[in-house]
C-alpha cells in the first residue's frame, strides 16, 4: 500500500459490503475499499455498509475514510489533466510529423527540379544562356533506308557513319511525266497517327505501332536538354552559327540507338557523343513493329 494510503487500524480491518447499481458486493476490508477508492473503482458517493446493517450510508459521510475519498479525488483530477496534457503533446507530435513529411515532399520535389535544371542549363546556368540556340518542330517518320533515286541521309553502317558516295555521272534516265502517286503521298504531311499502316513502294505493307503523339510530348518535354551540348560546341567553335540537323532513331526497347548530325563539320566527334549520351536518357515506351526516326533542327548562333 502507498504511503498515506493507510487506514485507522479499526476501521482497516472491518468488513464492508458496497452498491454499484442494483448489486451489493463484498464484503472487502476497510483497506481494499480505499485502495478501489485511489484506483478510482469507487468514489465518495458509494454506499457502504457493515454486513447484516440494511441502511448504507455513502462511503465519504464516514470518519476515518474522509480523507482518502478526498485524496483519492484530487489524485484522479491530477491523473485526467496528465492524460490530457499526453493527448495534446500526441496530437502535436502527430501535427509536426505531417509538416515535417509536406515539407520534405516540397523539398524532394524542388530537388528534382532542380536536377532537371542542371541537366538543362548546367551548374549556373539560366536559360539567357541558350539565347543563341533554338529548335523547330520535330518530324516523325519511318526509319528506313533511302531509295536509289532519292537524295536522302544514308543511314551509317558500322563500317562507314558517313553518307553514302555520290552517284558516278552516267546516262540520265527519262524524266517521267508525272509524279509517282508513291510519291505524292510520301511528300503530303499528315497528322500524326497510332496505328496506321503505311504502304512500301513494292506493294507491301508496313504496320505503324508507334504512337507520335506520345513521341511528341517526349520530345517536347526534354528538347532543351540537347541545348547545353549545342553551348558546349559553341564555345569550342568562337563565332559559329549554323543550322544543325540531327536525326535519330528510337528501338523498340524505347532507347535511341543511332544519331546523324546532319553538318559536315560535326558529323562526330564532342557534339555527337554528348547529344547521343542526352537523347538515350529520353523515357521513350518500348513498342513493337517498325522504327521511329525522329527530326530536329536546330539554329546555334546568329548568321551574319
Amino acid at each position: 500500500m502507498a504511503a498515506g494510503h493507510e487506514l485507522e487500524a479499526g476501521l482497516s480491518e472491518e468488513q464492508w459490503l458496497f452498491r454499484q447499481g442494483d448489486l451489493v458486493l463484498g464484503p472487502l476490508s476497510g483497506q481494499k475499499l480505499v485502495e478501489k477508492l485511489y484506483m478510482g473503482e469507487l468514489t465518495g458517493a458509494t454506499p457502504v455498509a457493515p454486513p447484516g446493517v440494511r441502511d448504507f450510508q455513502r462511503i465519504d459521510s464516514i470518519d476515518g475514510f474522509q480523507v482518502h475519498v478526498a485524496r483519492a479525488a484530487a489524485k484522479m483530477r491530477v491523473d485526467a489533466e496528465m492524460r490530457g496534457v499526453n493527448e495534446r503533446k500526441r496530437r502535436k507530435h502527430a501535427v509536426l510529423g505531417g509538416t515535417l513529411g509536406v515539407i520534405t515532399l516540397v523539398l524532394v520535389g524542388l530537388a528534382v527540379w532542380a536536377g532537371r535544371q542542371f541537366a538543362v542549363h548546367g551548374p549556373g546556368g539560366t536559360e539567357d544562356e541558350y539565347a543563341d540556340i533554338s529548335v523547330e518542330m520535330p518530324t516523325i517518320t519511318l526509319a528506313q533506308a533511302p531509295r536509289e533515286d532519292e537524295d536522302l541521309i544514308a543511314y551509317p553502317t558500322q563500317g562507314n557513319p558517313g553518307r553514302p558516295p555520290d552517284k558516278a555521272p552516267g546516262p540520265s534516265a527519262p524524266k517521267p511525266t508525272a509524279t509517282p502517286a508513291s510519291a505524292v503521298a510520301a511528300k503530303k504531311p499528315g497528322p500524326p497517327r497510332q496505328g496506321s499502316v503505311s504502304s512500301e513502294p513494292d506493294g507491301l505493307d508496313m504496320g505503324i505501332s508507334f504512337d507520335q503523339g506520345a513521341i511528341n510530348k517526349v520530345v517536347a518535354t526534354n528538347q532543351r536538354t540537347l541545348f547545353r551540348c549545342f553551348k558546349e560546341e559553341a564555345e569550342r567553335r568562337p563565332g559559329f552559327a549554323a543550322k544543325v540537323p540531327i536525326e535519330f532513331v528510337i528501338g523498340n526497347d524505347g532507347r535511341v540507338n543511332k544519331l546523324w548530325v546532319d553538318h559536315p563539320q560535326l558529323k562526330d566527334g564532342a557534339l555527337h557523343k554528348c547529344l547521343l549520351g542526352e537523347l538515350q536518357r529520353w523515357p521513350f515506351r518500348p513498342y513493337k513493329g517498325s522504327l521511329a526516326s525522329v527530326g530536329l533542327s536546330f539554329t546555334v548562333g546568329k548568321k551574319g
